[in-house]
């Protein structure tokens, strides 16, 4: 009895330490997925390589302009040397200086720089088409565990407003007692179940616990103990008129940006082969620039290092052509490579498509799936509900055993879980169909 008494008091205890405890910080399902979208790491790791093809591609286009290099040396030498002033082989020490400048800018390539510039463009396009769609898989997931929990604390509530009912009972049953109209076996029997009632609300609660946890941790959050979602007014539910998969592929397909990333990738191999199949034309490129020379003897006198310098000087401008004779077909092969690469691009593309085409499927049938479980489950409720009313009404009365009573009660509960679980799966699969038309993930 003592045991029954503590199990009973139980809730009661927990919600006087609820009370006292810290208000949680109530989180919105935007909020989430905002939060998500700028904290989490693998978004964050995404986004810098994101950088990095953009860097890729900004350093190409300044190819296109003039190179510039300078250089400057000085070397100091021992050893014999021929004298200017009297011809005669000496040993000295002498000095020499050199100091130049030069440019170069490529004329021609067979259009290789600028295809080069394309295909690096399109693989910055690409990364960012794969940084956004890691983006809507992380939105989805959270969606998913935010539903979760919206599911356990409709559960809880539910075991609560059963357990409440419970202790009802077992006012009412030891009233019968007193008055001698049930055997005290009765209220012992009601007593276990409204103990089994205060167990179902613990579990309950340990369930929200632990998707609150789950919904934290999958927005890397440090502290997760003050933490609590919003729960949005979703209004009665009933059966959209879904789009055909057909028609919802259509519009999914230009719009999913893990299919954009595919098209840029195959955008990005085709500017590769023209790139490639340029390195067997000629190329020209022209070269300009400046050098002098000072050179001094240990034994040249009245040595003036300006008049040196600027007599030395020398200019020059010119054109380089290159052409590739042979290379061990190096250029040929890096062609065949890339169309190659061409095919295995086309390839992912339609492989992005068939699995979104099967995605779009999948959660067509869900969707409707989700919906007639929705319906039988809404059913099953209400049939439920108005039995136990009627075993109640018997209970109270002496005609039914507790045994029935206590059977009624979990057949109700088990009902009403199936019911709030169809719920929330029919709310998620429809937000997934709504989320491939391109609308925000939102409970509004």
């Amino acid at each position: 009895m003592r045991n029954i008494a503590a199990i009973l008091m139980l809730p009661m205890l927990l919600a006087f330490t609820e009370a006292d405890a810290q208000q949680p910080e109530q989180w919105s399902l935007k909020d989430c997925i905002e939060y998500a979208k700028d904290n989490n790491l693998s978004i964050k790791q995404q986004s810098l390589n994101t950088e990095y093809q953009q860097n890729v591609y900004e350093q190409k286009k300044l190819d296109r302009i003039p190179s510039v290099n300078g250089s400057v040396g000085y070397q100091l030498s021992f050893g014999r040397v021929l004298d200017d002033t009297s011809y005669e082989i000496t040993d000295q020490t002498t000095q020499f200086g050199r100091f130049s400048i030069g440019a170069s800018v490529p004329l021609f390539q067979g259009f290789s720089l600028n295809n080069q510039i394309n295909r690096d463009k399109a693989n910055w396009q690409a990364s960012r088409k794969e940084l956004e769609a890691a983006k809507n898989d992380l939105a989805l997931n959270i969606t998913s565990l935010y539903l979760q929990v919206l599911f356990d604390k409709e559960l809880l509530q539910v075991a609560q407003e059963q357990y409440k009912v419970a202790r009802e009972q077992v006012e009412n049953t030891q009233k019968l007692v007193d008055a001698g109209r049930v055997a005290e076996g009765n209220l012992l029997e009601i007593k276990s179940q409204a103990a089994r009632e205060a167990l179902t609300v613990t579990q309950m609660e340990n369930n929200l616990t632990m998707s609150l946890l789950s919904l934290a941790q999958s927005l890397d959050l440090e502290d997760t103990g003050n933490f609590d979602v919003v729960t949005p007014e979703i209004p009665e539910l009933k059966q959209n008129t879904l789009t055909p998969p057909s028609d919802l592929f259509i519009q999914a397909v230009d719009l999913m940006p893990e299919i954009e990333a595919s098209e840029f990738n195959l955008e990005s191999e085709r500017f590769a082969l023209k790139a490639a199949q340029g390195q067997l034309y000629p190329s020209l490129n022209m070269d300009a620039g400046w050098n002098t020379s000072v050179t001094k003897k240990e034994s040249t006198v009245d040595f003036d290092f300006g008049e040196h310098f600027s007599d030395n000087a020398t200019q020059y401008v010119g054109l380089t052509l290159r052409i590739p004779v042979f290379n061990g077909l190096a250029a040929r092969n890096n062609v065949k490579n890339t169309k190659l690469s061409i095919r295995s691009a086309q390839h992912d593309l339609e492989k992005e498509k068939q699995t979104l085409r099967k995605e779009i499927q999948q959660a067509y049938a869900d969707a409707q799936a989700a919906y007639l479980k929705y319906n039988s489950a809404q059913t099953a409720v209400n049939s439920y509900e108005e039995s136990l009313r009627y075993t109640e009404k018997k209970y109270s009365v002496g005609l039914v055993s507790p045994v029935d009573y206590s059977v009624a009660r979990t057949d109700y509960l088990k009902a009403q879980s199936d019911f709030l679980q169809s719920k929330y799966e029919y709310v998620l699969r429809t937000k997934v169909l709504d989320f491939y038309t391109g609308a925000p993930l939102n409970l509004d």
